[in-house]
């Protein structure tokens, strides 16, 4: 019973220090996994060719705007090069990009309508 006791609460805190660590560690894999990080939309407008990673990967980093209004630096890859002017709209959890799709920039909302002009 004792040493069942103290399983259980190593368990606990082996689990609380792991949720701590992934709080502060940015990397892709942490954000996917971490259940404390919202998924967010963020809108980008395509102003720069991608950068060749292998023969049919692209590389951006692009400005964004999230649907708060604030700015926010995104990296993701693509499978082809995006059209110039093209706007996306980006399914992310801070720095892990799940997927993005092009939208018409009318069908954005006002206040991301207004900076990615």
């Amino acid at each position: 019973m004792k040493a069942l006791k103290i399983a259980i609460g190593t368990l606990i805190v082996a689990v609380i220090i792991i949720l701590f660590m992934s709080l502060l560690v940015k990397n892709e894999l942490a954000d996917m996994l971490n259940p404390f990080i919202h998924q967010k939309d963020v809108f980008v407008k395509i102003d720069q060719i991608g950068k060749t990673i292998d023969q049919k990967t692209y590389e951006y980093t692009l400005d964004g705007i999230n649907e708060d209004g604030k700015k926010i630096k995104i990296t993701f890859t693509a499978g082809k090069q995006l059209r110039e002017g093209a706007y996306l709209k980006v399914d992310t959890k801070r720095t892990y990009v799940k997927a993005w799709e092009e939208v018409q920039l009318n069908d954005t909302p006002s206040i991301i309508r207004d900076k990615l002009k």
